[in-house]
């Protein structure tokens, strides 16, 4: 069993599409609750999110693994020296940026899409 979760740990081709899948899956579904309920941001946009938040998760890990096992000697020689996690933080800085878009002061003086940025914020 735990050799089998070591296997989806790695970067292969099994496991990138069973991540991506999940992601989109996970994504779907938030989407469909708010799409049912008429909200701003539902079925495509979570899916969406979700997929590139993990497909971005993805290449910092396949990055990294680069970095230290293919390209390692290269890049000890050229001096290669890199923050794989900065990808991951750019995520959530792109999301804030989307989220922010969402939100809107009405004539009341009230906030609408508070919950749609968040909710876009914390599937990424």
């Amino acid at each position: 069993m735990l050799h089998q979760l070591d296997y989806l740990r790695e970067v292969n081709t099994v496991s990138v599409l069973l991540r991506l899948t999940l992601a989109m899956f996970c994504g779907g579904m938030i989407g469909l609750e708010r799409a049912r309920k008429h909200r701003p941001a539902g079925f495509r946009t979570y899916m969406l999110v979700c997929m590139a938040a993990a497909l971005t998760m993805l290449l910092s890990q396949y990055e990294s693994y680069m970095l230290h096992h293919v390209w390692a000697e290269k890049a000890a020689e050229i001096g290669i020296r890199t923050d794989v996690s900065r990808f991951g933080a750019q995520v959530i800085n792109g999301i804030g940026f989307l989220g922010a878009g969402t939100i809107l002061v009405t004539g009341q003086q009230k906030v609408k899409g508070l919950t749609t940025a968040a909710g876009l914020w914390a599937s990424a």
